[in-house]
């Protein structure tokens, strides 16, 4: 089993993101134009990233933000949704921007997650 260490609640953040950031940078609700994401190709050990390329609506972005080469590392999933109703997902890219956004992070108080790439699988892993 892995070892489980304690985390307690932090402070509460709660912030708007503007129209035309990029989601990636600054995490948002809505999404507009373009949407990137990531699929995970187990086989070939590397992300295929691909572009939404019409408007859609975030359903739920959920992720956490960890330490990786000593900065601030976001690992975010995103659940979307187009006009017709069929949903597309993935890992977050750089290159989405927000229509709008309303973004809640709770802060968890304890020692801080540090990311290594795992040699087997080629992921970004907690060490």
């Amino acid at each position: 089993m892995a070892e489980q260490k304690p985390y307690l609640p932090g402070r509460t953040y709660i912030f708007r993101i503007t129209k035309g950031k990029d989601l990636m940078e600054a995490l948002s609700d809505f999404c507009h134009d373009n949407a990137t994401v990531c699929s995970y190709d187990i086989a070939n050990k590397k992300y295929d990233k691909r572009v939404i390329s019409k408007p859609v609506e975030m359903l739920s972005l959920m992720g956490n933000v960890s330490i990786m080469d000593n900065r601030a590392n976001i690992r975010a999933n995103i659940v979307l949704v187009n006009g017709e109703g069929k949903t597309d997902g993935g890992q977050l890219a750089a290159g989405t921007k927000v229509f709008s956004a309303e973004v809640f992070i709770q802060e968890l108080v304890g020692e801080p997650k540090v990311r290594k790439q795992d040699k087997v699988t080629k992921l970004n892993l907690w060490i």
